[in-house]
């Protein structure tokens, strides 16, 4: 790891940063609204709307700071290479990206073993093209969902976040485990949203605790995984597809599994937990650096 004075940029300034990118992103939410939507459900048309406008303009703000903090004289590398913009230089390494969203499916098998067995994964029975794809996909709510959050929330909370740690000389075990916590308290916000539109009583203040403490929680270990992946293979590219497959798999619903005959029960939990351990056991290979020709990151700071 190079050192923080070498490079120019402190902790204390890089962490600030941070702080600053989470506050644009999530201040755009408000500043995009007025009364008339004040009150509307986040999937509202209208404040999906502004929420996409808020986010671009986080997107733009973010990368400009990040061009302003790094002094990239010191260096023989771009902004593009820094944030992981850069696109693979040959097909080996094109195909090399897929490993962490093939790792991210392994994870997800007891998942996907039950929708086997539902019958519900693409070119099955249960599975329709118009109303499980184009009506989702294409939807303004599934662009969000499946487009716009992955690519801007890896962009700024990814990217320019890792970025300006990792100038500041901060270990790998911080980028890792300490930088996706900017990602989780970011998404505290929903709980001022919610606590109003549950009651704002005292059933809803629990809910809420409840609801933002999970979700705190489940964002940063997701947060954990694809800082690693992003750090392992210098590409933003692997951690937005990571992001989308997990939005389109949602969390694990395991309250179906027992409608299920007892042999396939047995089967999906089985496959629950060998997703576990296969995805320990390949993560890995299936970031190793020199699938891609090396990692800026990885190299200087493993």
């Amino acid at each position: 790891m190079i050192s923080a004075l070498q490079n120019g940029v402190s902790p204390i300034v890089a962490n600030v940063a941070c702080i600053i990118f989470a506050f644009i992103y999530v201040a755009g939410f408000y500043l995009f609204r007025n009364e008339n939507n004040a009150k509307l459900s986040r999937n509202h048309p209208v404040v999906i709307r502004n929420r996409i406008k808020a986010v671009a303009f986080a997107s733009i703000v973010a990368p400009v700071l990040v061009w302003f903090i790094i002094p990239f004289h010191y260096f023989n590398y771009s902004i593009f290479q820094i944030l992981g913009l850069s696109l693979p230089n040959s097909v080996p390494e094109l195909l090399a990206l897929k490993g962490p969203v093939l790792l991210t499916a392994i994870l997800f098998l007891g998942p996907l073993v039950q929708l086997y067995f539902e019958r519900s994964l693409p070119l099955q029975s249960n599975f329709d093209f118009e109303r499980d794809v184009k009506d989702v996909f294409f939807s303004l709510l599934g662009q969000r969902n499946y487009v716009v959050a992955p690519v801007t929330e890896e962009f700024v909370f990814r990217a320019c976040m890792i970025a300006v740690l990792y100038h500041a000389g901060l270990s790998t075990t911080y980028l890792v485990f300490i930088s996706p916590m900017y990602f989780g308290l970011a998404h505290l916000h929903h709980a001022w949203e919610n606590y109003y539109q549950w009651g704002a009583n005292i059933k809803a203040l629990k809910l809420v605790v409840l609801s933002s403490s999970f979700q705190f929680c489940y964002t940063t270990i997701f947060g954990w995984y694809v800082s690693f992946v992003f750090l392992r293979l210098g590409s933003i590219w692997p951690p937005i597809l990571c992001h989308s497959f997990c939005n389109v798999m949602g969390f694990p619903d395991i309250s179906d599994i027992q409608l299920q005959a007892p042999m396939k029960r047995a089967v999906i939990m089985c496959s629950f937990v060998l997703g576990i351990i296969l995805f320990c056991w390949f993560l890995y290979p299936f970031t190793d650096p020199a699938n891609v020709g090396g990692s800026l990151y990885w190299t200087a700071s493993a």
